[in-house]
């Protein structure tokens, strides 16, 4: 159990501490000028030597092999998650490393389950080194059903899977299921922890929120795909803000009427901007995009607490954030693509 302590309560030495500790890293965080050099930077080599000089990058970029880039970013947020679970052990953090650090496992667990069923070797370069259960663990589990090292949740889920899968024959349900028992194993992890807080704890809201517009897009890409509605039933994240009746409600109704449908919601400008989009493209990238502002901008509360949970998730935030427009920019530069496009597909900064 852990307290989430505010201002009023009188035991916060160790909220001071870590936050102080996130406020040093938090200047290590891309700005938008900094962001705009690597873009206008003559060349992807160039783009590099900015970042190696930049102090917001702890890892160095090989400028002789540009296209390794992916391994570099790999190396920076392991890092930053080594710094943070280091911090989670002297501080009531540890619940958050596992809240962001799960996601690597779940990531994990898809390409494992996956190159089982399609009996494909597992590609050791796709597999992080970020976990809360070392990969070899789940290895064992999914090909020789060696559980005892694993919690017994874990165990539930793989099992869960591989009937999902033999269901369906489909390994896109793989990534659904997970992505479902994903978010169920946070909320009933928040269960155990006390909270000490007149309103709605932020990493509830946070969860909700990233619940709510994953159900929104998944759904939107089934409806495209031209699933059923008894598809999403089984595969909608519960407990987000928006319910998932309300979902199915509008499901069967073309997705250009959602918008409408959604009009007493948060999400209302997303939605409509990202189907407008996708009407003109034939993507979901704008979607996407949308979304990822949306998460970032509701973790800038962080930068203005002192006694709190919130600057942690919102370094964690912006941090991947920060990794996710590199990615974009350096692979838009091996591949030519002109700099308004690039620009087109980046994230907001923490910074603005």
């Amino acid at each position: 159990m852990f307290k989430y302590y505010r201002a009023d309560t009188n035991n916060q030495e160790e909220y001071a501490f870590a936050n102080g500790i996130i406020r040093k890293l938090d200047r290590e965080l891309m700005n938008r000028e900094l962001m705009n050099s690597i873009i206008k930077a003559s060349d992807v080599t160039a783009s590099l030597k900015i970042m190696n000089e930049s102090e917001s990058f702890h890892s160095s970029f090989d400028i002789n092999h540009p296209d390794l880039y992916e391994d570099t970013l790999n190396e920076e947020l392991l890092y930053y998650y080594n710094i943070i679970k280091s911090i989670s052990k002297v501080s009531p953090f540890h619940f958050l490393y596992f809240t962001f650090a799960s996601k690597y496992d779940f990531q994990n667990l898809k390409i494992i389950i996956k190159s089982k069923f399609l009996k494909h070797e597992v590609p050791e370069e796709l597999i992080s080194k970020i976990n809360t259960i070392e990969s070899m663990k789940l290895k064992a589990a999914i090909y020789d059903e060696k559980y005892e090292e694993l919690p017994g949740s874990f165990k539930f889920l793989i099992k869960k899977t591989f009937l999902e899968y033999q269901k369906h024959k489909d390994p896109e349900k793989i990534d659904f299921t997970l992505d479902k028992e994903r978010y169920l194993m946070i909320l009933n992890k928040i269960k155990e922890v006390e909270i000490i807080e007149p309103e709605e704890l932020f990493l509830k809201r946070f969860i909700r929120i990233n619940i709510d517009l994953n159900n929104i897009i998944n759904c939107i890409r089934a409806k495209i795909r031209g699933e059923k509605k008894t598809f999403i039933r089984e595969f909608i994240i519960p407990e987000g803000d928006f319910k998932i009746d309300k979902i199915v409600e509008i499901y069967d109704s073309p997705i250009t009427s959602w918008v409408e449908k959604l009009t007493y919601t948060d999400y209302k400008n997303i939605i409509e901007a990202g189907i407008n989009f996708y009407q003109k493209n034939n993507s979901l990238m704008e979607l996407e995009k949308l979304k990822d502002n949306f998460v970032l901008n509701f973790t800038k509360i962080g930068k203005y607490i002192t006694f709190g949970i919130e600057p942690l998730i919102g370094f964690i935030t912006a941090k991947e954030n920060d990794l996710k427009n590199i990615r974009i920019i350096i692979s838009g530069k091996l591949n030519n693509i002109p700099e308004d496009k690039i620009k087109e597909r980046l994230r907001d900064t923490y910074d603005e």
